[in-house]
């Protein structure tokens, strides 16, 4: 018997399986990151895991690092 093992989707709200929105995530999350070390108060530990988690999404559909900065740039930035 031919049997196809699937991995279960996290229930953490991180999107894999929607090509766009795990770059907007993960460009939101790359904007946060910068702007609070920028002010001096980067990422907690645990927001850290967090902005890995919306990294790796992206990257596991085939995005760069360049092209998630890219992304950030298109959206609006706070003042």
């Amino acid at each position: 018997m031919n049997e196809q093992q699937t991995t279960p989707t996290p229930n953490d709200g991180t999107p894999t399986t929607d090509p766009a929105a795990a770059l907007h995530w993960a460009a939101v999350a790359h904007g946060l990151a910068e702007t609070r070390t920028l002010q001096g108060n980067p990422l907690t530990a645990d927001e850290r895991v967090d902005y890995d988690r919306y990294q790796n999404a992206a990257h596991a559909h085939g995005f760069t690092d360049e092209q998630i900065r890219d992304h950030m740039q298109t959206l609006g930035r706070p003042q």
